[in-house]
């Protein structure tokens, strides 16, 4: 351990400095009246710290305290307590999953009835994967004692509960009696160093690369000479196949997070993130509040795991991948006390303060037990539920979450810009076909999107407007071009607090309306003042509402849908994008989208020439015909008998879209047209108004 001077870093608002320099903060101490952030130095960050630090000894912590109990106790230890919970309450029962490096048992605890029924869902809660985080511990101990006392009979009754107290018994005790901020377990490892992080020795993604965890034996995420190499991680990984859990939490600290799969590489998503947001919420709808005095957070950001840092050889995505477990880690509140600094580890051994925490946590915690039933109805504490099969991205990757059940669809069918119909093939993998959904993938760079349907499905989406910080979308202000983009030629992009604004769109006659975008983007979960707003008005600007928030770290493209049920029939939608406190950010593929598409009706019978609306509001209209097998010319003509604009479409199609902004370099005027369709010696007629709002 080390301590910095809190004058050396610029004080308690450039605590985060230290995270990314790749320091943990394990909290704040005053001595001799002077404020220290204590850090974790690690062989990597030796040499970066020592310039910041004067040294300070592991001292061993005095197992004296109210709330925290060590492992070996006697009388009052988790240990000793477990024993005497269970020999005095007939709904507590105890057993032994396994033992750790140095003998001491790894406790399982059920709730409910004794027997283990398979018609009864498996529920997991965890704590202390790493031995210095107290407070995890401390809060499943009370959910055992708040569920044995207050549960509901006929819930217990229906879910075989477990809970394991300390997943490393042995880490857990040698910080009462050696060293109070000791993470890993207490392996000798070859070189005579000790201890491999229990969470990455999981096997899914073990030693995918360096950054999620470290080869380095004497680095705080050392990973171990194998996956699965810990006689703790074995025994987590035998309780799996012996009780496969449909859903599990691990609680850690520190932070105020509510994380999921995927952790190991930015950017993934698990296909089950409809279950997973549905259940932790998002940041307009979090699952958990941060009540405790002074703290400066109001709830836990729910997020991928990457959100935090990279992680492999992790336990949600194992549990995920492995048992198809939907699985959360929690990282607890960092508290907070004078002057805002944080708590860190060393949260206080304060009954109030640590009860208030379990409380802020147990309605999330009711709310899996729950889930457990039926994840296709999972209701999160946030009220929060479970979206529809739909697509979440259009281009230039179409996304396509379909009930796992579900066979593949036979083709996606697209209408391009330009009218024309083709269609394309779907593909999932391993890691895409998830719990409750399978997440199809299209690549579709090269293709102009109007709209896209997943044949056999009834699904189907259509982009009622796109832009990307190309030269010729007009109307946006705020931002920067960027060459980093995800298609096209740029993206829009800032570093600084700033905000983009998009030109009016008309949604009259739209409905179901979402907003469609990719996103990266660089922060801090420790900074929660950091982030990005995406802002809805209705009224051309005048007012706005919040519709989105994001945060953390996301340095890689993704995908994110935003639904705008209100949106549907304003002819005044706009949409902005906020970076506030340098939240570092990219935007591309920015539109407005509708799960209620006409793109794919029939919208011309025998003899006539339709169109998709009149009087023309949209910047586009879809011009359609009786199908022939010839070629088709299209003329639109003004009233005074001047041909403004032809075109020829080639057989089967039978429409053609009609861009009424002229390519984006001027605006088709109000007023009244004729338009003419050529076809087999056919000739249909049909006047067309435009009446589109002056910008």
């Amino acid at each position: 351990m080390a301590q910095v001077p809190v004058s050396r870093i610029g004080g308690p608002a450039t605590l985060d400095s230290l995270a990314r320099r790749g320091f943990e903060v394990a909290g704040v101490r005053e001595i001799d009246g002077a404020l220290y952030a204590v850090i974790v130095v690690s062989p990597e960050t030796e040499g970066t710290a020592r310039p910041l630090t004067s040294a300070v000894p592991a001292t061993p912590a005095a197992d004296t305290f109210r709330v925290y109990q060590s492992f070996d106790k006697p009388g009052s230890g988790t240990r000793a307590t477990l024993e005497a919970w269970a020999a005095a309450d007939s709904t507590i029962h105890l057993d032994s999953i396994g033992a750790s490096v140095e003998g001491r048992p790894i406790l399982a605890v059920k709730i409910g009835p004794a027997g283990d029924d398979p018609a009864r869902p498996n529920v997991l809660f965890m704590g202390t994967h790493h031995a210095r985080e107290w407070a995890s511990t401390a809060v499943v101990m009370m959910l055992i004692r708040w569920l044995a006392d207050s549960a509901p009979p006929a819930l217990l009754g229906a879910r075989d509960v477990w809970v394991i107290p300390v997943e490393n018994p042995d880490g857990y005790q040698y910080t009462f009696t050696t060293d109070r901020f000791w993470r890993k377990n207490r392996r000798l490892n070859g070189d005579g160093s000790y201890g491999v992080d229990p969470n990455r020795n999981y096997p899914a993604f073990w030693a995918i690369d360096d950054a999620g965890s470290s080869p380095t034996t004497g680095a705080e995420t050392y990973r171990g000479t194998g996956p699965a190499s810990e006689p703790e991680t074995q025994a987590i990984i035998a309780f799996h196949a012996a009780h496969p859990p449909v859903v599990s939490l691990s609680y850690h600290t520190y932070g105020g997070l509510v994380l999921y799969p995927y952790g190991y590489r930015t950017g993934e998503l698990p296909p089950d993130l409809p279950v997973y947001r549905a259940l932790a919420g998002t940041d307009a709808a979090p699952a958990v509040q941060d009540g405790v005095p002074g703290s400066n957070l109001a709830y836990y950001h729910p997020g991928p795991g990457w959100h935090l840092y990279p992680t492999n050889g992790e336990y949600t995505d194992w549990a995920y991948r492995a048992h198809g477990t939907i699985a959360f880690t929690t990282e607890l509140t960092s508290g907070c006390c004078a002057g805002g600094l944080y708590y860190g580890f060393e949260f206080p051994d304060d009954s109030s303060l640590v009860v208030r925490v379990f409380r802020d946590n147990l309605p999330f915690a009711l709310a899996l037990i729950a889930a457990a039933g039926n994840l296709r109805g999972a209701v999160g504490a946030s009220g929060l539920t479970l979206a529809a099969p739909r697509f979440e991205s259009l281009w230039p990757d179409a996304w396509l979450g379909l009930d796992a059940a579900t066979p593949q669809p036979l083709s996606l069918t697209l209408r391009s810009g330009t009218g024309g119909t083709s269609f394309r093939s779907a593909q999932t993998d391993s890691l895409r076909r998830g719990t409750t959904r399978t997440v199809w993938r299209t690549d579709l760079h090269v293709d102009t999107v109007r709209a896209l349907r997943a044949d056999g499905t009834g699904i189907a989406a259509e982009l009622l407007s796109l832009a990307g910080a190309e030269p010729l979308d007009g109307g946006w202000t705020g931002w920067t071009r960027d060459t980093q983009r995800l298609a096209g030629g740029f993206a829009w992009s800032t570093t600084r607090s700033d905000t983009l604004v998009s030109p009016v769109v008309d949604l009259r006659g739209r409905a179901a309306v979402w907003l469609h975008l990719w996103t990266r983007h660089r922060g801090s979960v420790f900074t929660p003042a950091q982030r990005g707003v995406v802002q809805f008005s209705g009224d051309s600007g005048l007012t706005w509402s919040d519709a989105a928030v994001i945060a953390g770290d996301g340095p890689s493209w993704y995908p994110m849908r935003v639904d705008l049920p209100q949106a549907g029939g304003l002819r005044g939608a706009r949409v902005r994008f906020i970076s506030e406190h340098d939240f570092v950010w990219s935007l591309d593929a920015v539109g407005f989208a509708t799960d209620v598409s006409t793109a794919f009706q029939l919208l011309a019978g025998p003899g006539d020439a339709e169109v998709s609306e009149n009087p023309v509001r949209s910047d586009q209209v879809v011009i359609s015909w009786p199908a022939g097998t010839g070629t088709t010319r299209v003329a639109i003509y003004g009233f005074t008998g001047e041909r403004l604009h032809q075109a020829t479409v080639a057989p089967p199609t039978n429409e053609y879209v009609w861009d009424l902004t002229l390519g984006g370099q001027r605006r088709v005027v109000n007023g009244a047209y004729i338009v003419v369709v050529e076809v087999d010696g056919h000739r249909y007629r049909r006047r067309l108004f435009v009446a589109r709002p002056v910008p």
